[in-house]
């Protein structure tokens, strides 16, 4: 070990206990008792400081730069537009309140010809890193931005890649639900739900127990 790099060892072990335990070191022959030090402040401390400052611009100074790095690969281009913000921000909601929408927000991202957002690529990634069927289709929405950050951050890959990957139906197809027979006949008739659903809620059949079901029900019956 050469003396400046003692030096600065022992300059650090002196703040590490305290000025009122270990004086700083000597200054070292070289370079660094070259500066000018006439003007030595009156405390242990302050001089310690003072000896830390110049040590450091001495060691600075011996610093070579290192070899240029080659720039990083942009991921390759998708002409795909990106979601708008309102879009983004329905994707926030969703999965804050209401996440068993996700999926049909996702596939209507696919299906309109969009892609994720940039801000969104890394969150979808993270959030469906241990479901197959739901990274893979995060993958497909964001496209080559999800598989250039997987590149580089491996923690947003797909956690188990032992397992097949879904067949490519899996990922546009919506996931069924758990519905009870009692409301999966009901939705055979789309146009009767909101009724039947406003007139079991005001005569108090429909409370806070049948909230995820019903949730369930809003999320896959169809637009009349």
């Amino acid at each position: 070990m050469s003396s400046l790099d003692q030096y600065w060892h022992e300059l650090v072990g002196a703040a590490m206990l305290g000025t009122d335990r270990r004086n700083p070191p000597s200054v070292p022959a070289g370079a660094l008792a070259e500066f000018d030090l006439e003007h030595l402040q009156p405390a242990v401390s302050q001089r310690l400081l003072q000896q830390v400052a110049a040590c450091v611009a001495v060691r600075r100074g011996g610093v070579l730069p290192a070899s240029p790095v080659p720039p990083m690969e942009p991921p390759i281009t998708d002409v795909r537009p990106p979601t708008p913000a309102t879009v983004g921000s329905t994707w926030r909601t969703i999965v804050s309140e209401w996440a068993v929408l996700e999926d049909e927000w996702t596939i209507a991202v696919i299906e309109r010809g969009w892609r994720c957002a940039p801000d969104l690529v890394p969150l979808l990634l993270a959030r469906h890193r241990g479901d197959a069927v739901r990274h893979a289709r995060a993958v497909l929405a964001s496209g080559p931005l999800a598989e250039w950050l997987i590149e580089w951050s491996p923690g947003l890959a797909y956690a188990r890649n032992g397992l097949r990957s879904p067949a490519a139906g899996m990922l546009t197809a919506l996931p069924e639900l758990p519905i009870t027979p009692e409301f999966a006949s009901l939705m055979q008739h789309p146009e009767a739900v909101a009724p039947r659903l406003a007139e079991g809620l005001s005569a108090g059949r429909l409370g806070a127990a049948h909230a995820p079901v019903l949730k369930n029900v809003v999320a896959r019956v169809e637009v009349a």
